[in-house]
């Protein structure tokens, strides 16, 4: 096993150690002395095998401390192997210091914009890096006046398990059913490595399909055709208003504020495809992607830059969705479908691969009812 990071976060008396191992693997936990503590990350995304957290209390790091990583790998019948650790408290950084180094700088050169449908648009905006390198962002404006959303999901169904499809499949079932399908983008993170069931809160047609206790964040239709971007714990009895709902992982924005980009997690800093939704002031709905991975076309963006240029776009609250292989943007121009984006997968990025996901938020011609 190489260790690839180790970063710390000083929060709560407590400190927030993320260590990112390149051997993929569930079981990891720290030990410092007679203590050992497990790993909270697989709790909060169970499917990133990768990145490994830790909350530590301050009274165990005095100086520089000694740790042993302890680890199972994926085959069975293996034993638990360590891997040796120095822990250095100056390395401990406030998570608002890091809210600079993560912001890219990115600048809109152009954007060209298509109308859809009354009051639904789509803009692709050509930026650049502080660096001067590419970002394509590609955003879906709707006011809700005569369209809303519509959760897709594959075959048009209301399985939860063991079920997936693309994009275009899930429009082109939808469709089937008798839908006027203006766009979709990807929706909530899944458990690619199992039974494909979505990770947070799952509503379609007024039906609760999928983890109606979950804590994350979601967007969606209420019934009576407005749209919401909340969570349980602060709409704890929103779950009957709802009529259509997806999850994501984090609120990247609230209050038309920075909210929540994961400080020090590779997921946050590191530039991946990206996908989010947001809502405006005036209630409009955002659906926002940005290409990444394909240096020569765009290189991706931080949660912070997610989170900033939802901002810039008068978000007032958004959220992540997932990212990376599942970002994609699907439009109707002309009377066809057309994919707007390039979908780059993490091992193959230059395949241009349209994933088979769980879900799918459609934007969809006419009201609720309708």
């Amino acid at each position: 096993m190489r260790i690839t990071s180790t970063d710390f976060l000083k929060t709560n008396g407590k400190i927030k150690t993320v260590i990112g191992v390149s051997l993929p693997t569930f079981r990891v936990r720290l030990k410092i002395g007679g203590s050992v503590y497990t790993d909270a990350f697989n709790i909060e995304e169970p499917f990133d095998v990768k990145t490994h957290v830790f909350y530590v209390p301050e009274s165990e790091l005095k100086g520089e401390t000694d740790a042993l990583l302890l680890y199972r790998a994926f085959k069975k019948g293996k034993k638990d192997l360590q891997k040796k650790l120095v822990l250095r408290p100056e390395r401990f950084a406030d998570g608002n210091e890091l809210l600079s180094q993560y912001d890219n700088g990115v600048t809109v050169k152009e954007e060209k914009t298509d109308e859809l449908y009354e009051g639904v648009t789509y803009t692709e905006f050509t930026c650049e890096d502080k660096n001067g390198a590419p970002v394509i962002f590609s955003l879906v404006k709707t006011d809700l006046k005569n369209s809303s959303l519509y959760i897709g999901t594959p075959d048009d169904g209301y399985e939860n398990r063991k079920v997936k499809a693309t994009i275009p499949d899930m429009t082109a079932a939808a469709e089937k059913n008798g839908k006027n399908v203006l766009a979709a983008v990807n929706a909530d993170f899944f458990d690619i490595f199992g039974d494909c069931h979505p990770s947070g809160l799952c509503v379609k047609n007024g039906r609760v399909i999928a983890n109606e206790n979950s804590p994350r964040p979601f967007v969606g239709i209420k019934k009576d055709g407005s749209a919401v971007l909340t969570d349980l714990k602060e709409s704890p009895d929103i779950l009957n208003s709802l009529f259509q709902a997806a999850a994501g992982l984090q609120m990247i924005v609230k209050d038309g504020k920075i909210f929540d980009y994961a400080p020090l997690e590779p997921f946050s800093y590191v530039r991946h495809p990206r996908t989010a939704a947001g809502i405006t002031e005036n209630g409009e709905v955002l659906l926002l992607e940005v290409d990444g991975r394909i240096p020569d076309h765009s290189n991706g963006a931080s949660l912070v830059d997610l989170a900033l240029f939802m901002i810039k776009l008068g978000a007032r609250r958004a959220v992540n969705l997932d990212g990376g292989g599942s970002s994609a943007v699907y439009t109707k121009k002309g009377g066809e479908h057309i994919l707007r984006t390039v979908p780059a997968d993490l091992f193959f990025p230059n395949d241009k691969l349209i994933r088979k996901d769980y879900n799918a938020i459609l934007v969809t011609a006419g009201k609720i009812g309708e």
